[in-house]
């Protein structure tokens, strides 16, 4: 190894060795978690001094398993005293919208928690262009305020249950759940777009894509339409299973969207079949997109 002004390089017969310290092993078979307040405020005694806590996440809706994070929302407008110790970390953060929050990442029992604390004016902050006239045409908020919204549409209080029944109030009467299924409208259809693009360049692997693109964004519209919040890509098919009312099957999912290749079909094939299937949905939900536009 050869030093030159403080900056380390490796000589040909070196052989880098990364070394990694595993602070806090994950033990083989994870206990059970105990989410009461007593056991809560064990670990986070400073959240006494907040004004509202919950959990949530995937494992209050039954999507988690034992390897699950658990994610803990709490609300102050004062600096809460967060365990510091060789498992967790304590940073702050600021959306493009100016919203700040404080993360605490660490250990609870066995698993991982991710603490954020949020100011107790929040919600109302976010969504105040959607609970007054004239609606927004399009939901622009960053996709971290999206999750907090929809993570607030099911949290669990830990404290003070008034604060996040008012909370859940304040989401489903807003406007944001129409605006955000006009914006991913205007994606799928732009997506469709693109799909005769490709095609028409020859580029029928690209379009294929494309097309699985636009049949995503066209099932979260007929989601959101229904009203499930949740944002990520990886819960679809249990998004889809949890809420019936939108239209569209997990077997009809997975057979016309995720099914691959038929017998006999090129990839332009697909891609025409895929952006069909999208485009049926999309029309099945075109006056209920318009009849809330204004």
């Amino acid at each position: 190894m050869v030093a030159d002004s403080g900056i380390a390089t490796l000589d040909s017969g070196d052989t880098f060795a990364p070394h990694i310290q595993v602070l806090t092993p994950a033990p083989a078979t994870p206990k059970p978690l105990d989410l009461s307040w007593d056991v809560v405020v064990q670990r986070f005694p400073g959240l006494v001094d907040a004004e509202s806590v919950a959990w949530t996440g995937s494992l209050v809706v039954g999507w988690g398993n034992a390897w699950s994070d658990v994610d803990f929302y709490a609300f102050a407008d004062r600096d809460l005293n967060l365990p510091c110790d060789d498992s967790s970390e304590t940073w702050p953060s600021t959306d493009e919208s100016g919203i700040r929050a404080v993360h605490w990442m660490g250990r609870y029992g066995d698993v991982c928690a991710d603490l954020q604390v949020w100011p107790t004016d929040v919600l109302e902050r976010i969504l105040a262009p959607f609970t007054t006239a004239p609606e927004p045409e399009f939901c622009r908020i960053s996709d971290e305020l999206q999750d907090f919204i929809y993570r607030m549409s099911i949290a669990a209080p830990l404290r003070n249950d008034d604060y996040f029944a008012r909370a859940r109030q304040l989401i489903h009467g807003s406007s944001y759940r129409r605006a955000l299924a006009r914006f991913t409208k205007a994606h799928a259809e732009i997506a469709l777009t693109d799909v005769g693009g490709q095609l028409d360049s020859g580029d029928a692997m690209s379009a294929r894509v494309t097309g699985l693109l636009a049949a995503y964004k066209a099932a979260d519209v007929c989601l959101l339409l229904a009203g499930e919040l949740c944002r990520k890509q990886k819960w679809l098919l249990r998004r889809i299973e949890a809420t019936p009312e939108c239209g569209i099957s997990v077997d009809e999912y997975r057979t016309e969207v995720m099914g691959g290749l038929r017998p006999g079909e090129s990839d332009a094939d697909a891609a025409l079949r895929l952006a069909n299937w999208a485009q049926s949905h999309l029309i099945r939900v075109e006056n209920e997109v318009l009849s809330v536009a204004g």
